[in-house]
């Protein structure tokens, strides 16, 4: 029987089947190779399992039993699956479904976000392939993060299950008959105005959403803080931490990276997507990051508009401003102004720690 030891971990490889007929000589060989290497957490990879009968799930249990722990079994079919359900073994081990994998039909990218691209799948749904490196954990947490989302008020694309594309993770999305802001501005460029407005309520809708199930936003800064590691010099480093100390505590939801290629509009509703960063926060973490995507790094590198969003740069400042006026909207001329001078201020939180991730 097939099995790797690495980083304290012992995974074996059953295959074929396990029954009645076999069970007493699949035992010997497990156990031969758990007291073989007897430090290490043991795990099970039923990627070659056919079939487990109630034999099996004996031998599964002793392992269980002198291990004194739970036992993680993964890439399990749902035929296998089924068995552990239906005769309650699922409660007694951490049963992970084997992944199915998913080829892309459309290989148009469609939507560039912080840690992958999202292509279109077929008229119902899109998948969005994540970069190397991502763990599975956290994808699973960015899934999980759009399903809290939607529980406590936030429009977002529906997210299925996660697959496997090629030798990436993705996870399958919903299309919703829809298209991303961006590319409803580059549509109908008249209908910029409308879009921008709307928008604005929208996001200020959300903000005001209390969101105390997702983490504060400046942890999430200060961990893309410590991975920057040495990219950053020593003052950029401080002044970013001054920053993110000074920035008032609020429970309202944060996206903290929304910008106009992962927002999804249709007639009647604003979706969103690529949910990898959201927690609660202040408003400016949205703010600020908007406000650089759409001006401030386009200003300083006149392709990224059209690189990221598809947009020219006069489209995104245009954006922008009708933006900003319709959110900042019954506010007073000087909390305008002030809000004006802080996006500029925190500009450097994009620029130097998003930007880092993003590259």
């Amino acid at each position: 029987m097939r099995y790797i030891a690495k980083d304290n971990i012992l995974k074996i490889f059953p295959e074929g089947r396990i029954d009645s007929n076999n069970s007493a000589g699949m035992e010997k060989e497990i156990f031969e190779i758990i007291d073989g290497n007897p430090d290490l957490t043991v795990t099970f990879d039923f990627k070659g399992l056919e079939y487990i009968s109630s034999a099996g799930l004996r031998v599964l249990l002793k392992v269980r039993k002198k291990k004194k722990c739970e036992i993680e079994i993964t890439n399990v079919s749902d035929e296998v699956a089924d068995i552990f359900e239906v005769t309650g073994f699922s409660s007694f081990f951490r049963v992970r479904k084997k992944m199915r994998s998913v080829f892309i039909e459309r290989p148009d990218l469609e939507i560039k976000s912080l840690n992958g691209g999202i292509f279109p799948q077929n008229d119902d749904t899109m998948v969005k392939v994540f970069n190397k490196g991502i763990s599975l954990n956290d994808i699973k947490k960015e899934r999980d993060n759009a399903q809290t989302a939607m529980m406590e008020g936030v429009p977002t694309l529906i997210p299925f299950d996660v697959v496997m594309v090629g030798n990436n993770y993705g996870i399958i999305y919903e299309s919703a008959g829809s298209t991303t802001l961006a590319a409803a501005v580059r549509k109908n460029p008249g209908a910029l105005p409308e879009l921008a407005e709307r928008f604005a309520d929208f996001l200020h809708e959300m903000h005001s959403i209390e969101a105390e199930d997702f983490p504060d936003i400046k942890d999430r800064y200060r961990e893309w803080l410590s991975i920057a590691g040495d990219r950053l010099d020593e003052k950029d480093r401080y002044n970013i931490s001054v920053l993110l100390d000074g920035i008032p505590d609020s429970m309202g939801f944060i996206h903290g990276n929304i910008n106009p290629s992962n927002v999804i509009v249709s007639d009647d509703d604003i979706l969103l997507m690529d949910m990898s960063g959201v927690g609660h926060g202040h408003p400016i973490f949205d703010l600020q990051a908007l406000y650089a995507s759409l001006v401030k790094m386009g200003k300083e590198n006149p392709m990224y508009c059209s690189s990221m969003f598809k947009m020219s740069y006069e489209n995104c400042v245009e954006f922008w401003n009708i933006f900003y006026k319709a959110y900042m909207k019954g506010r007073s001329p000087a909390d305008v102004k002030k809000m004006e001078m802080l996006l500029e201020r925190y500009y450097i939180l994009k620029q130097n720690l998003l930007m880092l991730i993003e590259t």
